[in-house]
């Protein structure tokens, strides 16, 4: 199974980048008007991303869903640390970006990380808070975030 998910990984790579491409763009073209835009597309698929990881799952947890990143990770090669990963918490550094918007702001890591925040809301069935503490797309060398249930 490790193997098969592997020989995916250069097509996520590629479909993540994709996404990341087009909104650097669009917000490069439009600025601060882009990013309701972008935050309400990236909402949009973080909920149809966190019913298929509901159905890929048998638990639902956070740290069912802090596994299932860290396989993603282990696929894309972002060199994701776990700091904290409990029933309620789910804290991690990467070092890379998988969208490639290095370098262009916050504001824009927020709102297409609205994809992750919607996806664990809706794969755990209830709210969750998202805190981006540091950010390589604002300049910081690692991102870090912290998911908690409200």
């Amino acid at each position: 199974m490790e193997e098969a998910a592997k020989e995916y990984a250069p097509m996520m790579k590629l479909m993540f980048m994709g996404m990341g491409a087009l909104s650097k763009a669009f917000y490069k073209k439009y600025g601060k008007e882009a990013l309701p835009i972008i935050t309400e597309v990236a909402s949009q698929g973080g909920v149809e991303y966190g019913k298929l990881m509901q159905q890929m799952a048998p638990a639902k947890g956070m740290k069912t869903a802090g596994e299932m990143s860290k396989m993603m990770d282990s696929m894309m090669g972002m060199g994701m640390e776990i700091v904290e990963l409990s029933d309620n918490t789910f804290h991690f550094k990467v070092s890379q970006c998988p969208l490639g918007i290095e370098g262009t702001s916050k504001e824009l890591c927020e709102a297409m990380m609205t994809n992750d925040k919607k996806m664990m809301s809706t794969f755990l069935g209830q709210e969750v808070e998202m805190k981006i503490l540091k950010s390589v797309a604002a300049g910081d060398e690692k991102c870090e975030v912290i998911y908690s249930i409200k």
